[in-house]
């Protein structure tokens, strides 16, 4: 294998837990799955776990703690499978539920890293 085709091979990123999974709504188009990479107050980026150019406006469907939330959210860069989305119009509800989702990865990331 060439290096240029090591380079374009696909990349595999394993789900950890549903809480990472995202699903992509836009309109005319099918939703697409996605895995969460990372989650601010003001956006979040994503691994598409299939091939597509989503742009412009989207609804972000987010799992957390047995709740799913729905975020607007425009795409404002990408990268390959790599989607970077601002939120838009957050409601207090929803903003709400992004900083519990913080909270609790964050506390997660501390447990995993005190076992090493």
């Amino acid at each position: 294998m060439t290096d240029q085709n090591k380079r374009r091979s696909e990349r595999v990123i394993p789900f950890v837990s549903d809480e990472e999974v995202v699903v992509l709504q836009q309109s005319g188009r099918s939703p697409l799955l996605a895995k969460m990479m990372d989650l601010s107050e003001v956006g979040t980026l994503v691994y598409l776990l299939e091939d597509a150019v989503p742009s412009g406006s989207a609804a972000l469907s987010i799992y957390h703690q047995g709740k799913v939330f729905e975020v607007p959210a425009r795409v404002i860069r990408t990268n390959g499978r790599l989607v970077a989305f601002e939120f838009t119009e957050v409601s207090p509800e929803v903003l709400r539920d992004i900083e519990a989702k913080l909270i609790r990865m964050e506390i997660e990331w501390t447990r995993l890293s005190r076992r090493t």
